[in-house]
């Protein structure tokens, strides 16, 4: 009878801190939820004001600022020569502003607001123009600088973008057309976690003329790694034999460290 009482009281008691945890759990998510309400609501009346203010002030004086991502962007190098190339048409070179990836807000709606008045006001071609010349004027002061690909540089295939994480675009569609797989290959399997690639590394001038090239291949059906000698010969080929693009630089074609994958099947 004692230990039938004691399992009861026991049994209740669970229930009581399940029911308690519950509760706990469904006041902090709704704690949450208004807490989330609550920012957004001041990030929208902030953003609004700062619209306003950069409204006003774009009557007076032209601003830019550079955005870099969040939370570790990367610096717009050519800052200094910026600075003195917006300074001979009367815009003022604001530096670069980060967005918050907390949900914070950063002030980011008076930069953005600024620079697209600027824009507007003198043309996005003639600023864009501008941005292009500071980097310019850095390539001379440190000619033997080899530019990493990121979020300042552009790098296209034919005027097409690169995908980096399947083999659907016009570089592999090329590299294809006139490769074959060797037989005995054997095409990937959904077991395999990913698809075999060779990443190549790439080194251009500001012409787009290769200057070295370094292979790394990833291939994850060890049936297939006997093949890896015949792939790379074929694909030094085809960058022996294509006509690439250069890496721009906030807009200005530079020596540049860039890279694609070739994806097999």
């Amino acid at each position: 009878m004692k230990l039938s009482i004691f399992l009861l009281v026991f049994l209740q008691s669970c229930l009581y801190a399940q029911e308690l945890t519950a509760l706990k759990n469904d006041s902090l998510n709704e704690w949450r939820k208004k807490a989330y309400e609550a920012r957004i609501k001041y990030n929208k009346e902030r953003c609004r004001e700062d619209s306003i203010r950069a409204e006003n002030d774009s009557k007076i004086q032209n601003k830019y600022y550079i955005n870099i991502a969040a939370p570790y962007g990367d610096n717009f190098l050519p800052g200094e020569e910026l600075k003195e190339v917006l300074k001979k048409h009367t815009i003022i070179w604001g530096g670069e502003w980060m967005g918050s990836d907390s949900g914070g807000y950063s002030g980011g709606c008076y930069y953005s607001m600024m620079t697209e008045l600027t824009e507007k006001k003198f043309g996005k071609d003639f600023v864009d123009g501008l941005v292009a010349e500071s980097v310019a004027q850095y390539v001379k002061k440190h000619p033997g600088k080899i530019f990493d690909r990121n979020e300042h540089s552009e790098w296209t295939y034919k005027g097409t973008y690169l995908i980096y994480n399947d083999g659907n675009d016009l570089l592999n569609k090329d590299f294809f057309k006139n490769v074959a797989y060797p037989e005995g290959y054997q095409n990937y399997d959904p077991s395999q976690k990913y698809h075999s690639n060779t990443a190549v590394t790439l080194t251009l001038n500001e012409k787009g003329k290769v200057l070295k090239e370094e292979f790394k291949h990833n291939i994850y059906n060890d049936r297939n790694l006997k093949y890896i000698p015949y792939f790379e010969k074929e694909i030094k080929k085809f960058i022996k034999y294509t006509n690439f693009e250069p890496v721009k630089y906030g807009g200005y074609p530079v020596k540049s460290e860039t890279s694609f994958f070739i994806y097999y099947k």
